[in-house]
C-alpha cells in the first residue's frame, strides 16, 4: 500500500537525517550556519565547504523529510482515515523538530534545546515506525496468532530495555551538548591514574554515561534472551532479538575508541548511529509484539528504519 511504503520511506529518511545530524557535532560545523532559518548565509544552496556542508546538509536533509511527512500526511488523511490522529501527530513532530533546530541556532547551542531536539528526533522515527506498522498488509493465521500471544509475554522486557535506551540517548546528548566527551581521558576509570569519580561536573556526568551504558547493556542483553525464547517460530523476531547484544558490543566498543581515538569523527557517528539502530530495533520490538498483532492482521514484511526487518500487524 502506498501509505506503508511511504512510512517506512519517511522511517528510513528519519533515520539517515539523525546520523546526518550526529556529524554536525563532531565536525565542530554546529554553528557554520549562523541564521536559524534554511539559508545559510543568505543563500538556500550556497557553497558546501567546510562546516557549511555538514550544517546545512543536515538541513537540506530536514527539507527532503519535511516534504516525505506532507505526503505521508496527505496520503494517511485520504486512505487512511480511522489514522488521521497519528498523520496530524507525526506532522507536528516535525514541524516542532524544525523549530527545535532552528531555536538551538539562535540560542547558541543551548545544551536543553539541543538534547530536547535530539530525543524529538529519535522520538519521530519510532512514531514512524509506528506507522509502518498500523498501515502494513498482511491476514492472520492460527499459527500467527499463537506466536505473536507467545511473544507478549515478553513485552515488559522489551519495554525495560527501549527505556534504558532512551535514558542513554538523553546522557548522551547531554554529554555531546555540554562537552563532556573528552573530560574523562582514562579507560575505564575517568583519569589516567585511575581515578573514577573525578571533581567536576562533567567528568562525573561522562561517568554517569559509561555506568549507564553498562547497565545498558546488561538490561539488552537480559531482554534479548527473553525475547528469544518468548519468539518461538517467529524467526524475524528472533532474528532481531539476536541482533540487538551485537549491535550493544559494538556500542560498548566504539564507546571506548571515541576516548581512545580522542573523538574521531567517524567513530563518533558510529557510535551515534549504533545508538539511533538499537532504539529502532527495540522499539520495532515493542510495535510488532503489540496486542494490535492479535486483533486483526499479521504480515511478513519489511519494517525497516533502514536497518530492521520485522513481522508486523496492521
Amino acid at each position: 500500500m502506498l501509505e506503508h511504503r511511504l512510512a517506512k520511506l519517511a522511517a528510513g529518511a528519519a533515520f539517515l537525517l539523525l546520523i546526518i545530524g550526529g556529524t554536525v557535532n563532531p565536525t565542530g560545523s554546529s554553528l557554520a550556519c549562523p541564521e536559524p532559518t534554511l539559508v545559510c548565509h543568505g543563500q538556500v544552496f550556497p557553497e558546501m565547504t567546510g562546516g557549511v556542508f555538514y550544517e546545512h546538509g543536515h538541513r537540506l536533509a530536514a527539507m527532503t523529510v519535511g516534504l516525505l511527512q506532507i505526503a505521508l500526511t496527505i496520503t494517511l488523511l485520504l486512505r487512511r482515515k480511522q489514522l488521521k490522529r497519528l498523520a496530524w501527530i507525526t506532522m507536528g513532530m516535525v514541524v516542532a523538530q524544525g523549530a527545535l533546530g532552528a531555536v538551538t541556532v539562535w540560542l547558541k547551542l543551548s545544551p536543553a534545546v539541543s538534547s530536547g531536539h535530539l530525543i524529538l528526533g529519535m522520538s519521530y522515527m519510532a512514531t514512524l515506525i509506528y506507522v509502518a506498522f498500523r498501515t502494513a498488509p498482511g491476514q492472520v493465521d492460527g499459527a500467527r496468532r499463537q506466536r505473536a500471544a507467545r511473544a507478549t509475554d515478553a513485552r515488559p522486557w522489551i519495554l525495560m530495555a527501549a527505556g534504558a535506551i532512551l535514558i542513554q540517548l538523553l546522557l548522551g546528548g547531554l554529554v555531546r551538548h555540554l562537552g563532556a566527551t573528552l573530560s574523562c581521558l582514562g579507560m575505564p576509570a575517568c583519569t589516567v591514574d585511575g581515578t573514577w569519580w573525578a571533581e567536576t561536573g562533567l567528568q562525573k556526568l561522562q561517568m554517569i554515561h559509561r555506568g549507564w551504558g553498562l547497565m545498558v547493556a546488561i538490561i539488552t542483553s537480559i531482554a534479548a534472551v527473553k525475547v528469544w525464547r518468548a519468539a518461538h517460530g517467529w524467526t524475524t523476531l528472533r532474528r532481531m532479538a539476536g541482533l540487538a547484544p551485537v549491535l550493544v558490543l559494538a556500542q560498548v566498543v566504539l564507546g571506548i575508541y571515541v576516548v581512545l581515538t580522542m573523538r574521531s569523527v567517524p567513530v563518533a557517528v558510529g557510535h551515534f548511529a549504533g545508538a539511533a539502530g538499537l532504539w529502532a530495533l527495540w522499539m520495532s520490538m515493542w510495535f510488532v509484539t503489540s496486542p494490535r498483532a492479535l486483533a486483526s492482521e499479521v504480515a511478513d514484511v519489511p519494517l525497516t528504519s533502514g536497518l530492521v526487518h520485522v513481522e508486523v500487524g496492521s
